[in-house]
């Protein structure tokens, strides 16, 4: 489903692409410095950023460097919840032993501990959140780069994510705005 629809915005920019080539070439003077599409040949470029993300080796190692720090970060929560399991355990065990008071302390000291390894929880997972966010940032900017050398070198017109739709890189030649710019003035 998501690639017909994403075969059909091709199908349409480039039909877009076509009928700004043929304004282009029904111009008389191009803008100054500027070339206009009919001087190139269209070139589209697609990419799979969901293979890239899968087979990279680069990204895998970036992702074994997250998991590790992960895990150092994790040890000491583990650690909690295991000294919350043992007092749970010693509460069931010596609970109908203990005198109310010595087992009120001991309540109130188990919970006081889930309380605060809910809190540790939560920083936890709100750390590992922003590692992730910025190791998708760096993915995504070295990514960035290796398109627009590839467009660049391989001279593409426009790049398209494949499942996302979204353009990645496209020659400042085929931006209109300005003409329609012109025209709403």
């Amino acid at each position: 489903m998501k690639k017909s629809i994403v075969l059909y915005v091709l199908l349409g920019l480039f039909g877009l692409f076509l009928s700004v080539a043929q304004l282009d070439a029904k111009e008389t003077e191009p803008a100054k410095g500027s070339k206009t599409l009919s001087d190139n040949s269209l070139k589209i470029g697609v990419f799979d950023i969901q293979k890239i993300l899968r087979e990279s080796r680069t990204i895998g190692r970036y992702r074994e460097q997250l998991l590790k720090s992960v895990e150092t970060k994790r040890k000491p929560l583990q650690d909690r919840e295991n000294l919350i399991k043992a007092l749970d355990e010693k509460l069931k065990k010596d609970g109908k032993i203990m005198s109310e008071t010595d087992r009120k302390v001991f309540e109130e000291k188990l919970a006081g501990e889930i309380k605060e390894t809910r809190r540790m929880k939560e920083d936890f997972d709100a750390e590992v959140s922003k590692m992730d966010k910025e190791l998708m940032r760096k993915v995504f900017s070295e990514i960035n780069v290796i398109i627009k050398k590839i467009a660049e070198q391989e001279n593409y017109t426009i790049i398209f994510d494949v499942y996302r739709a979204g353009i990645a890189h496209f020659k400042n030649t085929i931006d209109i705005t300005n003409k329609i710019l012109e025209q709403l003035k």
